[in-house]
């Protein structure tokens, strides 16, 4: 399955400025043969606390919807749908076919005051009978970027699955800086795909088959 990455520098809370963003990029970009291609957290807002401007109206959703038919392609991204922060999934159709509510809000910078708990984690696209590829869309500043990497590779190995990772690039309004390096580490930790702070959309191509292979050569999860 080939998977794409979406990672540009937004423009904190302008849903007008970062939709013609994406249209460039998309323009501008070698998807064929790409599965799926998944977006930031808040993908058009950036991460706000501004519940109006971070949420996800008809027309935002219509966007992705084009996006997912005329290029014929599965598509995630991030927004806010009566309070809490999602991940909506849809098919190459524009049908939405899974969400996700966040379930644990970011304490330190008081989201849990603006936005509602999820309840429950979901699974989708499977293809095997345990998960084979974990997805976290984030908006994680640089200056803990260690700390990024290195949960995301732990997941990985501790879980022998794929991990990916899609951050964001650009800056909000309190000072913190955001350059990406959204990634994707193999089920024995390695790093196969490095954005680094390069925006566009970047390919990684990951193997159930090699997931299993993994579980069966070292079998930790038992």
């Amino acid at each position: 399955m080939k998977i794409g990455i979406f990672q540009y520098k937004m423009k904190w809370e302008d849903k007008k400025a970062n939709k013609a963003k994406i249209l460039r990029i998309f323009d501008v970009s070698d998807i064929r043969g790409v599965d799926w291609i998944i977006f930031p957290e808040m993908s058009l807002s950036g991460f706000t606390t501004n519940i109006k401007v971070a949420t996800i109206l008809e027309y935002d959703l219509s966007f992705f919807v084009s996006l997912s038919k005329k290029y014929h392609i599965n598509i995630s991204f991030g927004g806010v749908e009566d309070k809490y922060n999602k991940f909506i999934t849809l098919n190459r159709s524009g049908d939405r076919i899974a969400e996700y509510s966040k379930i644990n809000l970011f304490f330190p910078g008081k989201e849990d005051k603006f936005y509602k708990k999820g309840k429950k984690i979901i699974t989708f696209v499977k293809v095997r009978p345990k998960t084979t590829l974990y997805i976290v869309i984030a908006a994680w500043p640089y200056s803990r970027i260690e700390h990024w990497t290195t949960l995301l590779r732990a997941r990985a190995i501790e879980n022998q699955a794929y991990v990916i990772g899609v951050n964001s690039i650009g800056e909000d309004n309190l000072g913190n800086e955001y350059k990406g390096y959204s990634c994707c580490y193999s089920p024995n930790g390695d790093l196969v795909l490095d954005c680094q702070s390069r925006e566009g959309i970047s390919v990684v191509d990951i193997s159930p088959d090699f997931v299993l292979k993994t579980r069966e050569s070292f079998k930790i999860i038992k």
